[in-house]
């Protein structure tokens, strides 16, 4: 285990460096990256990014083990330094399909989730040495996202349950609305994202959407029964849901309109405003939205090649794919990590 960054310098020393470079340096590629993949990233503020790792495996030593058997590393990268060489990195075991998120209140840190019957949390940054926390001990809370909405962490999973994390090592789970059955297939959630703590949106399962007024959630009616993957309250103050074929609909509440009609077999990972605009990633591509169809992401004229996961705060736009992270802050991309091997 190394020691976390305790604390960055002001955002305000981010500068962007040409995106063919690689910022991060070739000895702590070797040493944190070369031997894992990336699956997920948050970013906790312009010169504070996260990253999720996982140890590549063989296909077939991955198909003799669990997913639990596959070792985890939480990453974070300083973006203050010119050189790329602040970060921090613990190495963990037994994190069943980590997702990695950022609270900013009650502390700025980084948490790596994992998807066990306890809700596992392991903690980074904030200044303190803190010891892993547990969502719900025992109640199985199959954090599928963690999303920072108001500054505080929540704690996104399967059969509509979604926890708070209020305070260190307090997560209340935030429930009132939701009938007492037995979860199924056809329950969410996957994603959620607020306009306010007075107006969130929470979406998964076969069209369930749902919405919370600050009290209680309350079912929102939907147009189709589709798997749904993700939720974006936008800068437009439209609200945005993507789902199956990599489909997305537009609207509030009960109202919504199917606005593209997707032949993807796979789902959007994570769709988000930045920069005036609607931004989508996937396994295999990124795309926006230009209000008619999807574009290519593109920077003077030239496609930028990048896919994968993607977070946005504080005026920079993070996309992760296995081997590669890029960001963008509006006027250029750089490339923040990137084989060493070409």
């Amino acid at each position: 285990m190394e020691t976390p960054l305790r604390q960055t310098e002001a955002a305000d020393r981010f500068n962007p460096i040409e995106a063919k470079m690689k910022y991060i340096k070739k000895d702590l590629w070797a040493k944190h990256f070369q031997s894992w993949h990336i699956t997920d990233c948050a970013v906790r503020e312009k010169s504070v990014v996260y990253f999720c790792l996982r140890k590549k495996t063989s296909p077939e030593e991955a198909s003799l083990i669990f997913d639990h058997d596959i070792r985890s590393k939480l990453f974070v990268l300083s973006l203050s330094s010119p050189t790329g060489d602040r970060f921090g990195a613990t190495t963990l075991e037994g994190y069943n399909k980590p997702r990695v998120g950022v609270s900013r209140k009650p502390l700025p840190q980084g948490l790596l989730v994992s998807r066990n019957n306890d809700g596992q949390v392991n903690i980074m940054g904030g200044g303190v040495d803190t010891a892993d926390e547990f969502i719900a001990p025992g109640k199985v809370p199959m954090t599928a996202r963690v999303k920072c909405i108001n500054d505080y962490a929540y704690s996104v999973g399967g059969g509509r349950a979604i926890y708070k994390r209020e305070d260190i090592g307090k997560w209340i789970k935030i429930d009132a609305g939701f009938p007492a059955v037995e979860a199924d297939t056809a329950q969410g959630f996957n994603d959620m994202d607020a306009f306010s703590e007075t107006d969130m949106y929470a979406v998964g399962g076969h069209g369930d959407v749902w919405h919370f007024d600050g009290k209680l959630w309350t079912q929102q009616g939907f147009p189709s029964n589709v798997q749904l993957a993700t939720v974006t309250c936008a800068g437009d103050g439209q609200v945005y849901i993507s789902g199956e074929g990599g489909s997305l609909w537009r609207g509030k509440l009960s109202t919504w309109e199917l606005i593209y009609q997707g032949a993807s077999s796979i789902l959007w990972n994570d769709v988000l405003w930045f920069d005036g605009k609607l931004w989508l990633a996937s396994d295999y591509q990124a795309r926006t939205w230009d209000g008619k169809q999807l574009q290519p992401i593109t920077h003077n004229g030239q496609q930028i090649p990048i896919y994968g996961h993607m977070d946005a705060h504080d005026g920079l736009l993070v996309i992760a794919s296995p081997e590669v992270v890029k960001a963008y802050d509006g006027k250029e991309w750089r490339t923040l990590v990137a084989s060493y091997l070409d």
